[in-house]
């Protein structure tokens, strides 16, 4: 059986209810605009999915969690890549986690994956009978009902999360007035995670993407901290492009000197090594900016790299803020990279090129307020990086901050 359709016409309700029924195995294929979500299902049973980067989402998300190390999760991507074989298989053989543990987060983020589906307003889709070949101690098993009823119920809460935050590229800080009654704060360890991300300048994409949960979770979490008087609404994300007109190829021309720039300090130390230190790094940009950024190639040029993401995008253009945030996760991933190869004076010449006015990609063609928007959103990324990497600046200390009354005792 084969059977194919978009998610405006045939709800994927309907889809997942026919399969069921049916007892169908096979694979559900949904796409859109660079984004895939592949459904496994087992004698109308689904078993697994998996949608783009989430081998790379599942390691991040078990960092975060303080189940692997970042060196522990780098040599497993490594070794995964290598070997072609599933990241989860290469943790558990190496002992960095346990087969109960790797069960759990594989379960949670299939639901994950199907949960988003249901937000999509578009797609198309495929569904083709045949046999799975999958590692048989890493399936999972959901019931589709309860999967369509929760991911129903959360398309209706979507719409009144979406009041408070109309806009991802929102800036929340923390609430100066809770200081006062800071004996009375009590999060879970989850809303812990968040609180700890609003720090006035990151943008809500840029939460969702530091903090390993998908969209829903941390637009629910964001609510919650508003309704609760914890943060509030900060001042608009600097760097974004008006969204009135697309600027697409302006702004994937100025990113492509800024990342040749960076691709230069790491030939020097790497030699052709370099490249291959870029295509890991893009690897880490978010499911949702990386099927833009999938074939792009630093060694071709700038005219070539503007029609790969272009086409990467399907029938319409990528919007400006999608672009400013799927490169400068980029760029995040390269900084940390390059800390790793670069010696110190090397890693603070990259850091001041790539933050400087008078930075060398600054002095390219191009239209002056792109480039001012750029170099705001490039400003974000580096000081992201260096609160990430622990370089503090002269004159500060670390645990100053806002955020430093709400450690636990």
């Amino acid at each position: 059986m084969a059977l194919k359709g978009n998610i405006e016409t045939f709800y994927l309700s309907s889809i997942l209810q026919l399969l069921s029924g049916d007892k169908k195995t096979g694979i559900l294929t949904i796409g859109d605009k660079g984004r895939i979500v592949r459904v496994f299902i087992k004698n109308g049973n689904i078993v697994y999915a998996v949608g783009s980067q989430k081998e790379v989402r599942l390691g991040y998300l078990l960092r975060t969690k303080g189940i692997i190390s970042a060196e522990e999760l780098q040599k497993a991507l490594t070794l995964a890549k290598q070997r072609k074989e599933r990241l989860g298989k290469i943790l558990v053989e190496k002992g960095y986690i346990s087969l109960e543990t790797l069960k759990k987060f594989i379960h949670q983020q299939v639901r994950d994956i199907l949960y988003d589906l249901f937000l999509w307003k578009r797609g198309d889709f495929e569904y083709v009978d045949q046999e799975l070949n999958l590692d048989e101690e890493f399936l999972t098993e959901l019931n589709h009902m309860e999967v369509i009823l929760e991911g129903t119920r959360r398309v209706d809460e979507w719409e009144i999360l979406k009041k408070n935050i109309p806009n991802p590229q929102m800036v929340f800080r923390i609430n100066r007035s809770v200081e006062k009654k800071r004996d009375a704060v009590n999060l879970t360890a989850n809303e812990w995670r968040i609180i700890s991300l609003v720090d006035g300048s990151r943008t809500v994409q840029q939460i969702i993407a530091d903090s390993g949960h998908d969209e829903f979770v941390v637009y629910r979490m964001i609510n919650s901290l508003i309704s609760s008087g914890l943060i509030e609404k900060g001042k608009a994300a600097a760097g974004i492009v008006p969204s009135g007109k697309n600027e697409a190829p302006g702004i994937i021309q100025i990113y492509h000197q800024v990342l040749v720039n960076m691709l230069k300090p790491m030939e020097k130390a790497m030699g052709n090594r370099a490249h291959g230190l870029l295509e890991e790094a893009k690897a880490q940009v978010p499911a949702k900016y990386a099927g833009l950024l999938r074939g792009y190639d630093c060694k071709k040029d700038a005219k070539s790299n503007i029609k790969l993401v272009l086409h990467a995008a399907g029938d319409s253009p990528p919007s400006n803020n999608d672009l400013l945030n799927g490169f400068n996760a980029w760029i995040l991933a390269i900084l940390h990279k390059q800390k790793e190869v670069l010696n110190e004076q090397a890693m603070m010449s990259t850091l001041k090129d790539l933050a400087s006015p008078d930075a060398a990609w600054q002095k390219q063609p191009g239209r002056s307020d792109l480039k001012g928007a750029i170099l705001s959103a490039v400003v974000q990324t580096v000081e992201q990086f260096q609160k990430e990497a622990g370089i503090i600046e002269k004159g500060k200390e670390k645990g100053s901050g806002i955020l430093s009354f709400l450690k636990r005792k």
